[in-house]
C-alpha cells in the first residue's frame, strides 16, 4: 500500500509543480519576454528536480514504478540547463556595458565556490586516492562542472577573439571541437550528448527577433513538428542509449538540442509561476551537485548508520534524499554567498587600491 501511494505522489506531486499558477497566453497572443530571467530560473529548478528523480530511479524503480518515468530524462535535463546557460551568457554580452570585464571571477567564482565545498564532502566521505582527489579538483568526478567550465571559457576566449559578430558562429565550432575531442578520447556520453544546448542558447538570444517572429507564425503547426522530432529521437534514444555509435550520439544530440529549442518556442505561450520551480531554480546547481551524496550517505554512510532499520524502508529512504537534498543545497547556497562576497570584497578593495596608486 505504501509502494503504491508513494508512487502515485511521485506523479501528482510533478504534476501540481508544473502546472500550479502556470500561466497560458490567449489564443493568437503570446507572452513579450517569455525567456526571462524568472522563467528560465523556474526552468532549471524543473530541470534539477527531473535530474534527481531520474538518478532516485536506479534505485528505487523496482519500488516506486512511477520512477520509471524519469529514466532517461537527464540528459535532455542537462540540455535545459545548458540552453539557459548559454542564453544567459549571450543576453549579457548584448545588454550589459563592459560584461566580459571580470568575467571569471563574477562566472566562473560562483560555479567554483559551492563546487569545491560539496567537492569537499565527496572527498572526505569516499576515501579518495590522491590521483582522484587531484582529478576531483578540476570536476572530473562531477562532469558538469567541468563542461560547463570550459564552455564559459570558450565564451570568453571567441568573445574577445572574434567580436560580437562572428562569436556566436566560433562558440558553435567550439562545442563542436568539444564533441569530436571528448569522443575520440572515449569519454562516456554524457559528457556531451547534451551540449549543442549551449550554442542553441546563444543563437536563440541572438537572434530572437527572428527566431520569435518564425515561431509566431503558425506556431501550433511547427511546435507540433518539433514535438514529433524530439518524440522521434526520444524513442531512439531511450532503446539505443547504450550503443556508444555515432549514429546514437547524433540523434541524441538531436534530441536534446530539439528539447532545447522547444523549451524556448513553449515558453512563447506557456510561463512557469511555481513558487517551488523558482525556489528550486535559485538552489539547481547545489541540488545537482549534492543528491548523489544523500544518495549513498544514507544507504552506506554515516546517516545510514545512525538508523539503519528506518532508512533501509524504501519511502524513507526516498523522503530522507530529498530533505537531505534540499537542507544541504541551502546551507551551501548560503555559505557560498557570504564567501563569493568577501572574496570579491577582497577583489574590489585591492583594485581600487591600485587605482590610487
Amino acid at each position: 500500500m505504501i509502494r503504491i501511494a508513494v508512487s502515485a505522489a511521485i506523479v501528482i506531486f510533478v504534476v501540481f509543480m508544473l502546472v500550479w499558477r502556470t500561466r497560458i497566453a490567449a489564443n493568437g497572443r503570446f507572452f513579450d519576454n517569455y525567456f526571462s530571467v524568472d522563467q528560465t530560473r523556474s526552468i532549471k529548478g524543473m530541470c534539477a528536480v527531473f535530474i534527481l528523480l531520474s538518478h532516485v530511479c536506479m534505485y528505487l524503480a523496482d519500488t516506486f514504478p512511477s520512477l520509471f518515468l524519469f529514466k532517461y530524462v537527464g540528459a535532455i535535463m542537462v540540455a535545459g540547463f545548458f540552453l539557459a546557460s548559454g542564453y544567459g551568457l549571450q543576453y549579457g554580452v548584448m545588454n550589459k556595458e563592459n560584461y566580459l570585464k571580470g568575467f571569471f571571477s563574477k562566472k566562473m567564482l560562483s560555479l567554483a565556490v559551492p563546487y569545491y565545498i560539496i567537492n569537499f564532502f565527496y572527498i572526505v566521505t569516499n576515501h579518495m586516492d590522491i590521483k582522484t582527489i587531484l582529478a576531483s579538483l578540476f570536476g572530473y568526478y562531477l562532469w558538469f562542472m567541468m563542461a560547463i567550465a570550459i564552455f564559459y571559457t570558450g565564451f570568453f576566449l571567441c568573445n574577445k577573439l572574434f567580436g560580437k559578430k562572428w562569436s556566436c558562429v566560433a562558440m558553435t565550432v567550439f562545442v563542436l571541437c568539444y564533441i569530436v575531442v571528448m569522443n575520440r578520447l572515449h569519454f562516456g556520453f554524457w559528457w556531451y550528448n547534451s551540449c549543442l544546448a549551449f550554442a542553441a542558447g546563444i543563437w536563440i538570444c541572438q537572434m530572437k527577433d527572428s527566431f520569435t517572429a518564425f515561431f509566431k507564425k503558425h506556431w501550433g503547426i511547427k511546435t507540433l513538428i518539433l514535438t514529433a522530432v524530439f518524440a522521434a529521437s526520444y524513442i531512439y534514444y531511450c532503446r539505443h542509449n547504450h550503443d556508444e555509435t555515432l549514429l546514437t550520439l547524433v540523434i541524441s544530440l538531436i534530441n536534446t538540442t530539439t528539447f532545447a529549442v522547444m523549451l524556448s518556442v513553449l515558453s512563447m505561450k506557456i510561463q512557469i509561476k511555481n513558487p517551488i520551480l523558482y525556489f528550486c531554480g535559485g538552489l539547481s546547481l547545489e541540488l545537482y551537485l549534492t543528491h548523489a551524496l544523500w544518495i549513498t550517505w544514507l544507504r552506506n554512510g554515516f546517516w545510514h548508520n545512525l538508523a539503519p532499520s528506518l532508512l533501509d524502508k524504501d519511502a524513507v529512504y526516498f523522503f530522507a534524499i530529498l530533505a537531505g537534498t534540499v537542507i544541504m543545497s541551502v546551507a551551501v547556497h548560503i555559505v557560498s554567498g557570504f564567501m563569493l562576497k568577501a572574496v570579491r570584497g577582497i577583489s574590489y578593495k585591492g583594485l581600487e587600491k591600485n587605482a590610487k596608486i
